[in-house]
């Protein structure tokens, strides 16, 4: 042999040999293949307006497309359906007016059907818990679109950022079809549930029962971007906020001195330690390879990181892949060994929407009336034979899921992230959606109700028996009768109302007017999802107010209340008269309807320049308690208790011009929060959670290691110790704190900074005491590119005060039917509208229901409709709708059958699944239609009319 050989082989031999010793030796583990599965992630806002979001992931989407075709082994994950929306808007030809461009369009959906792209079924990353019910409902409406279109197929929903979500979602998801689910758990503020990562995936189930396998990541770098800053999969890609990479960035020290394998190895010990610490039990884990709004090409750097590290370390592969390919191996090979669980793990990201309450509060408007204007237009289309008008309703939606989305708030940005006018312009986009939503639902509203009173070319006009008299037809957007306050303006200006006859039942009602020259009256029995004809009498001058002022007076009265007021403006006692029972805790760590002002995560105070001013108001009917706070930025507190209600009605205003300049505490908010001390007793006190579709019962109900210092409920919330309950419908306000997580006590001056309540408090409560914040408050943003600045407002053009309505109720063992309906009611007032000419019928039911643990959600059409853009061919002729779709929630957690009343006789009648894709079972009893519904089942029944 000669020398050349000898030293090339021997050169061989060495380069080996160092190879091998550089090599790391990994931890022992059970984990064996690393699924990794690429997707970007998308905020609306954020970084960009919503609009220019749209437009961005219109383009990221033919990036994708470009990528996959371009790359055989490419595996992508699309994380919201609303990103191929909106890219589908806008394939069109050059050369076409309406036509799609079919053939890009049938590129990108035949590889979602071959498993090398993943389309999330979830229509974004979404604040669940504070989406409307029925939105809720429809996560997966316009997936099930699409699926119906393209005949593509997704058994995966995926939501990042947000750290949790409640336990509605597994019955929505399940029930849309989906077995899988994968959160990206954002956890740089206390953590999402402490079952990851050692327990995942696990079934999550809700408490009707339906599951689906559930994925946590988790971690204070974001979670979703795991495998990029927490395990270093990709030494290559660069931070689409620094551009470093992520090593570089959290290990400066190291930078430029370890190679990329070496980069990977330090990653994925790290990846393999926090599992072993954890318990983990499977062969195989997911690691979530995102950022937000990183583009497909990453995942060639990806692909060469994956070869390079499977070329070097056998013992534990690295594999890219979809979510799906995760969870079918898993469960697979484990399904017997993953374990089950209930809990809910929300109310924590959704605080930012209290950033921009008036905006917020258009949104919750929008949640209640949207089903209860289709329920109405539904009607219509069933007894009018008028198309349904699907388009409406569709655009509503879209509007709520924006800013529903996760990013969703008027807000001042995130530090040295935002330029200033794209931030301002986020914002105006989300004050123009929202009053877009608010006023296109009361359009429909107005409009449905105008129609129901009209009568055919086949009917007797009625004449009106005098000038001076004016229809007004009140409609009930709830399944049950009730009875509940109207507030309507006098006809015209100049005009005085007289008198209110409830024409069906052929007698005068007692009536109010208060200082904005509304009348106010108690309308009775007013049917469920139907109306009841009023009759107004005028006569010429001017609507002063009917209430008589005592200025000099603590205590109001009526017979079912009394209510008595300290002389600073807090309450000091509500009682029911009825039973006796009193709803104010006046020895808990705050007073009644005080407001807290906490700075950053200090206690404070707020200043009254003038002593507040209590009076008592009486009318005919209704009696109010005003406290008057001038000049202060809580200027006014109103409480209401009517003659036939009971229930106690509570409205706060806070005027944002007049609070105090945030910072006193080195922070950027100041939050504010209205104390409800209550008389519960703290022995076995649990919290009753109201949300979309059952109250949980807390903290019994939370997820193992959930963060518990808030929850976000959707029409009221309790407190009950088994013999004694209050309970608080809210409005506007929606996001809770308890007692012991609200600093609520100032500091000495130079004593030292205190941890945060919301990590000291704990359950069990110490006392009955609800904390409702109202706003987070900031002035200032710390913009990209000019520095801080002072922001005017986050809701631009929106202007007056904050305004938060509550109801209350005190009981004794928890009614859930009757908590249920308190909110319900309180979150849809009763409608009134003026009518040219009264219906044929002086009172009517659409439709009913005859339990009362069961409500009807939505009643619409059926959404068998697919992607459009061909023109119809006989456009002179309507389409009317025969196949409706009527939802039944059981909300109470008692087996039931109920029989549901309908406005036309049917043909047919089966239950279909949520996204009304599947028929799952036949219906035979017709007349009345009748439905079993299992505890807290969300039933959705399709019908055809005859």
């Amino acid at each position: 042999m000669n020398t050349r050989i000898k030293w090339f082989l021997a050169a061989i031999f060495l380069a080996f040999s160092l190879d091998g010793f550089a090599q790391v030796k990994l931890p022992e583990s059970r984990i064996k293949t690393v699924y990794i599965t690429p997707t970007s992630h998308y905020d609306f806002g954020f970084v960009e307006p919503p609009d220019a979001v749209r437009e961005r992931a219109a383009r990221h989407i033919d990036e994708v497309l470009r990528v996959a075709e371009t790359d055989p082994n490419f595996r992508w994950t699309i994380e919201s359906v609303w990103q191929v929306d909106e890219w589908l808007k806008r394939q069109r030809k050059a050369t076409s007016v309406l036509p799609k461009d079919k053939e890009k369009i049938n590129r990108l959906m035949n590889l979602i059907k071959s498993g090398r792209i993943m389309l999330s079924m979830a229509w974004g990353s979404m604040h669940t818990d504070f989406m409307g019910a029925e939105e809720l409902n429809r996560l997966a409406y316009d997936y099930a679109k699409l699926a119906r279109t393209y005949g593509i197929r997704s058994e995966t929903a995926q939501m990042d950022d947000v750290p949790g979500h409640p336990t509605t979602i597994p019955s929505v998801l399940a029930g849309s079809g989906a077995k899988y689910l994968v959160t990206g758990a954002n956890i740089f503020l206390n953590q999402a549930t402490t079952l990851a990562p050692g327990n995942v995936p696990f079934y999550w189930e809700s408490p009707d029962g339906s599951k689906v396998l559930t994925w946590v990541s988790q971690g204070k770098r974001g979670g979703y971007v795991e495998a990029l800053t927490d395990f270093y999969l990709d030494p290559f890609s660069l931070d689409p906020y620094t551009d470093k990479t992520p090593f570089e960035m959290f290990n400066p020290e190291l930078a430029g001195k370890k190679t990329p394998l070496e980069i990977m190895e330090i990653g994925v010990t790290e990846l393999l330690n926090r599992y072993n610490k954890a318990g983990y039990k499977y062969d195989a884990v997911m690691a979530i390879y995102a950022h937000d709004f990183i583009e497909p090409t990453d995942v060639q750097n990806l692909e060469k990181a994956v070869k390079m590290w499977n070329l070097k370390h056998k013992e534990v592969q690295l594999k890219i892949a979809t979510p799906a390919e995760f969870f079918k191996y898993v469960e697979g090979k484990y399904a017997a060994q993953i374990p089950t669980y209930r809990g809910e793990w929300s109310g924590l990201w959704s605080e930012a929407k209290t950033q921009s309450p008036r905006i917020s509060a258009l949104a919750r408007y929008a949640h209640d009336r949207t089903p209860a204007a289709e329920t109405l237009w539904s009607a219509l289309a069933m007894t009018r034979r008028v198309p349904y008008p699907v388009g409406n309703f569709t655009a509503l939606y879209d509007l709520m899921l924006t800013y529903d989305e996760h990013s969703g708030a008027g807000n001042n940005g995130w530090i040295q992230l935002n330029s200033r006018e794209p931030l301002e312009e986020q914002n105006r986009q989300y004050v123009r959606d929202m009053n877009r939503a608010a006023d296109e639902v009361d359009y429909m509203l107005r409009q449905g109700i105008g129609f129901a009173a009209q009568g055919s070319r086949y009917d007797a006009a009625p004449v009106q028996k005098s000038a001076n008299t004016y229809n007004v037809l009140v409609y009930n957007g709830l399944s049950h009768p009730r009875s509940d306050v109207v507030r309507l303006k006098a006809p015209r200006e100049n005009l005085k109302v007289t008198g209110v006859r409830d024409l069906a039942a052929g007698r005068k009602v007692a009536f109010d007017v208060d200082d904005q020259e509304q009348v106010i009256f108690i309308a009775s029995e007013v049917p469920s999802c139907g109306y009841k004809t009023f009759e107004i009498e005028t006569e010429a001058g001017v609507n002063n107010t009917t209430l008589k002022t005592d200025e000099n007076e603590l205590t109001a009265e009526n017979k079912n209340f009394k209510i008595k007021m300290r002389a600073d403006g807090t309450v000091e006692s509500i009682r029911n008269l009825t039973t006796g029972r009193e709803l104010v805790n006046d020895k808990g760590e705050t007073a009644f309807n005080d407001l807290i002002r906490v700075e950053g995560s200090e206690g404070s105070k707020l200043a009254y320049p003038l002593a507040p001013r209590v009076s008592v108001r009486k009318g005919a009917q209704m009696t109010e308690v005003r406290v008057k706070r001038d000049r202060s930025a809580y200027p006014l507190s109103v409480l209401t208790i009517y003659d036939g209600l009971d229930r106690v009605e509570l409205r706060n205003e806070l005027d944002p011009a007049a609070m105090p300049f945030i910072g006193g505490s080195n922070n950027w908010n100041d939050s504010y929060y209205f104390a409800f001390p209550l008389n519960v007793p703290a022995a076995g006190l649990k919290l009753k959670r109201g949300g979309q579709k059952w109250f949980d019962t807390l903290p019994d109900d939370y997820l193992p290691g959930a963060r518990t210092d808030a929850v976000t409920t959707q029409h009221a919330i309790a407190l009950t110790d088994g013999s004694a309950s209050a309970v608080v419908a809210h409005r506007q306000a929606f996001h809770w704190l308890y007692a012991g997580y609200v600093d609520v006590k100032i500091r000495p001056k130079d004593a030292p900074k205190g941890f945060p309540a919301m990590f000291t408090g704990k359950f069990p409560l110490p006392e009955a005491t609800l904390y409702s914040r109202a706003v987070r408050r900031s002035n200032q943003a710390d913009t990209h590119d000019l520095g801080v600045i002072n922001m005017p407002t986050v809701e631009p053009g929106m202007t007056g005060n904050y305004v938060f309505d509550y109801a209350f109720r005190t009981d004794g063992k928890f009614d859930e039917v009757g908590a249920w309906t308190l909110g319900a009611d309180f979150n849809l007032p009763l409608r009134a509208e003026y009518v040219g000419n009264p219906p044929a019928n002086s009172t009517a039911s659409f439709f009913a229901v005859d339990q009362p643990n069961v409500e009807i959600v939505a009643v619409k059409s059926l959404s068998d409709s697919v992607v459009r853009g061909e023109v119809s061919a006989t456009p002179l002729d309507p389409q009317l709708n025969k196949v409706f779709v009527v939802r039944l929630q059981e909300f109470a957690g008692r087996a039931t059958t109920a029989r549901v009343t309908l406005p036309v006789r049917i043909k047919s009648a089966a239950v279909v699944n949520l996204t009304e894709t599947a028929e799952l079972q036949k219906i035979t009893s017709l007349a009345p239609l009748s439905v079993e519904l299992k505890p807290f089942e969300t039933k959705t029944i399709r019908f055809e009319v005859e």
